[in-house]
């Protein structure tokens, strides 16, 4: 490794929380000078508390940390992070909503614009325009936050980070210093689009910051980093310098998991497909037509098949499922349901009746946090844990609603002390878990699918595929709509393409492979 690229280095990290949970085991990663280093692995690998120690969030039990070759000690806060060069942007979204953009860059650090009591305002506004422009974040300054696509808001969280560090490291009369930026699942809420446009800001500032990306998305991750960092179970198992070795998305699976992915094992799982030809139509939607999002839509959805819906951002899929779930009324059209037409104007509790679920990666919407996780399986399960015992009065068997929710919670290797825990506290992927378990439990004729894996790392990824396909081989038809190609690869049957709120083309599974070269 030439010394003159090395800006930072952490050696033989170790840390273990309450004497027992082991996080990080001897890890050691290097950050070079000019690079997007990411950092992937599944949910409890280590990566948050290994970025967490680089801003000085936790100390490290052991372990070194060097920068520019000179041994330093470990930031005590956020603020000695600044003052090193580091800072970091979280997954979730940390802009105000309510505050105008040049207020938002600037929030925390007025003091240092401050004279006489009075803010300076210009000098603020001016800085601003200053930093945009070097860094090409393209907005208006005066707009509200809220106001601005979320790539933008991204975008507008980095340069905030890297004017942070710039004022930090001028406090301290340190010498120039190259920024490390650390960005925690920036592209989790993002559309294919705004992942694109933001990655392109990543590259365009590369060329004087560094960039440590904490991601689950693994194309992502091939596509745009210069070199890999893999935990698992807190140890360091791989690291891969693109520049001159060639990585596979099946091999950093492996790596990720110690296993090897369904699409990898059954090539976008081919069996049961030749089944679901042959199996009655439980779905058939008829020239169903929103003004200004979708017209003309007709398909058949056969029993045990999945047909997803594909597209760029605003081609009408994700309205499309809404409506066919009832959130979203359909100004005409056709739905019929086992050969019985239903109203275009039903609502989620009507189209449940009639046996149309819908489960979305969203899990603020899907569960309710604060219950624990026995109500959640059971609320829509209800007639499951009701007893009539005297066949006048129903009451509610506790029982039968934890044993349900146990049997849920095995099933899906759902990581939680007991049935009982409230869900927020859930990991991102077990909250996951929960939705689409009470979804297997429930067994509805039709489960729409919208964006089911969002945000989640690949292990539980695989779990949830694992419990859709399991769903599926039983005789229950889904529709999905997502951002990811290899989603549709593994679970769909048939592809719809659309554009413009318009169905361009069928494809069957093995085409759309071909045409997305997968």
């Amino acid at each position: 490794m030439d010394i003159q690229k090395q800006l930072l280095e952490a050696k033989n990290i170790s840390k273990t929380f309450d004497n027992v949970v082991r996080a990080l085991d001897a890890v050691t990663i290097e950050v070079r000078k000019n690079e997007i280093l990411s950092v992937v692995g599944e949910n409890g690998a280590g990566k948050s508390t290994l970025m967490k120690i680089l801003v000085g969030v936790y100390p490290p039990d052991s372990g070194e940390l060097y920068h520019i070759g000179q041994r330093i000690p470990f930031p005590r806060n956020p603020i000695e992070a600044l003052r090193r060069g580091i800072s970091i942007v979280y997954q979730e979204r940390g802009v105000i909503p309510h505050l105008k953009v040049y207020q938002f860059l600037f929030l925390g650090l007025e003091e240092k614009f401050t004279r006489l009591g009075r803010l300076q305002l210009e000098k603020i506004i001016g800085i601003a325009k200053s930093v945009f422009d070097e860094l090409g974040v393209r907005c208006d300054l005066g707009s509200y936050m809220y106001e601005l696509p979320l790539s933008t808001q991204k975008m507008v969280e980095i340069a905030k980070a890297i004017l942070s560090i710039r004022l930090a490291i001028g406090d301290s009369g340190a010498p120039d210093i190259t920024p490390i930026i650390i960005l925690d699942e920036p592209t989790a809420p993002l559309s294919i689009e705004e992942r694109d446009e933001l990655f392109q800001y990543l590259l365009n500032l590369k060329k004087n910051n560094s960039f440590i990306f904490v991601s689950h998305i693994i194309p992502e991750v091939m596509k745009f980093s210069d070199r890999i960092y893999v935990l698992r179970d807190g140890k360091l198992v791989a690291h891969h310098d693109l520049s001159v070795e060639k990585v596979s998305e099946e091999q950093l699976f492996r790596e990720i998991v110690g296993r090897v992915s369904y699409y990898e094992l059954y090539g976008g799982h081919e069996y049961g497909r030749a089944e679901a030809e042959g199996r009655p139509i439980i779905l058939s939607v008829r020239n169903l037509t929103k003004k200004g999002y979708y017209q003309d839509i007709t398909f058949d959805l056969r029993e045990g098949e999945c047909i997803g819906l594909f597209g760029p951002a605003g081609c009408g899929k994700s309205e499309i499922a809404k409506t066919l779930y009832g959130e979203l009324l359909a100004d005409s059209g056709k739905l019929i349901v086992d050969n019985k037409e239903i109203s275009i104007k039903g609502e989620p509790h009507s189209r449940l009746r009639r046996g149309i679920g819908y489960f979305s990666g969203e899990t603020g919407k899907e569960l309710f946090l604060y219950w624990p996780i026995k109500k959640n399986v059971s609320i829509v399960n209800f007639e499951k844990i009701v007893r009539s015992p005297l066949k006048i009065v129903s009451v509610i068997s506790f029982k039968a609603e934890k044993i349900l929710a146990e049997k849920i919670v095995k099933k899906l290797r759902i990581k939680a002390p007991s049935v009982d825990t409230e869900c927020y506290s859930l990991s991102g992927g077990s909250k996951q878990k929960v939705s689409v378990g009470k979804w297997l439990e429930r067994s509805p004729k039709i489960l729409i699918l919208e964006d089911p894996t969002i945000g989640i790392d690949v292990g539980a990824r695989e779990d949830i595929y694992e419990v859709l396909l399991e769903m599926k081989k039983n005789g229950i038809s889904m529709i999905l709509v997502s951002d990811d190609p290899k989603e549709y690869a593994i679970l769909c049957d048939k592809i719809v393409l659309m554009r413009d709120g318009k169905i361009q083309k069928m494809y069957t599974n093995e085409e759309f492979k071909k045409v997305m070269e997968l």
